[in-house]
């Protein structure tokens, strides 16, 4: 294996502007379960579909954040910042492990560390080498698998989007704990050989842009997301903030149209917004139920 070499060029969407989470940093070095109520396989959940990333030529970085929801503990993927410039990599990880989601809901359970060994072999297997402290929160067995799934997917994604790979292989990642294979961690967990990125603790729904925090110009906004296939369909609603804090509703229930579905989920929707704060909020519905599964807001400003 050899050190990865920077490249440039990893996808990215509109600046967003990153703002201190209420549960991100301030749960590591802790104890943590699976919330009860968090229980998809009892809901019958459609699966999401993992389309990776493509190569772009910004420069933010993809990072893989946990969010507590009322149908399960998903991952949810945010464009960040490359404040190291080192390589897309191991500057990818030293940022889920430092920095903060720009989601305020958002949080991980890896403690922080600038000690990040990264290489990569010709068949995409990446190896990540970190100490221990980044693993010593005490975590049950459903929240070690994703705390490991967001080392696993953030690592793939950004050697992916950056165009790291070679071929068709899919990446893999093989994680280490000073310098050893198979460790304990989260007190109890013990590390498989290697990993793949496991689809099914990927959030039903993301929007990809306009990311929390964005600040957009007026006029004609993007708006790009990606979705689980609903038996019903996948809808949105969109509101807008006045000076008093109080919320009009623009759109209060529009269907996407399953057409413009892509087939991994993708679909672009534009609004034309005067400036002003808004509030924008995607769900999906499945038959004989009047629950929003997936339910999932993102608010940005329009200059």
């Amino acid at each position: 294996m050899q050190k990865i070499p920077r490249r440039i060029g990893v996808v990215g969407i509109a600046a967003a502007l990153v703002i201190a989470a209420g549960c991100g940093l301030s749960n590591r070095e802790s104890s943590f379960e699976m919330p009860t109520s968090a229980n998809a396989e009892s809901l019958n959940l459609p699966s999401a579909t993992d389309a990776g990333e493509k190569i772009g030529m910004a420069t933010k970085l993809p990072i893989y954040w946990l969010e507590n929801t009322d149908t399960g503990v998903f991952l949810y993927r945010e464009y960040l910042p490359d404040n190291r410039h080192n390589e897309p990599v191991g500057d990818a990880i030293w940022t889920l492990l430092s920095a903060e989601p720009a989601g305020p809901h958002r949080y991980t359970h890896l403690g922080a560390s600038d000690e990040i060994g990264v290489s990569m072999s010709s068949t995409n297997v990446i190896t990540l080498d970190l100490p221990a402290k980044v693993f010593s929160a005490h975590l049950d067995e459903g929240l070690s698998e994703r705390s490991i799934q967001q080392l696993v997917f953030t690592a793939t994604a950004a050697a992916s989007s950056s165009g790291l790979l070679v071929g068709e292989t899919a990446p893999t990642v093989k994680i280490l704990v000073d310098g050893q294979p198979n460790a304990d961690v989260f007190d109890g967990y013990r590390l498989k050989d290697v990993y793949e990125r496991n689809p099914k603790f990927m959030a039903p729904i993301w929007i990809v842009d306009p990311q929390y925090g964005t600040v957009l110009a007026d006029g004609k906004v993007r708006i790009n997301g990606r979705t689980t296939k609903f038996d019903i369909g996948t809808f949105y609603s969109l509101q807008k903030k006045d000076a008093d804090g109080k919320l009009t509703v623009i759109t209060a229930q529009k269907q996407v149209i399953p057409g413009k579905i892509e087939k991994n989920g993708a679909f672009s929707i534009s609004e034309r917004l005067s400036p002003g704060s808004y509030r924008l909020t995607f769900w999906g519905m499945e038959t004989e139920s009047d629950a929003k599964v997936g339910e999932v807001t993102s608010v940005f400003t329009v200059k």
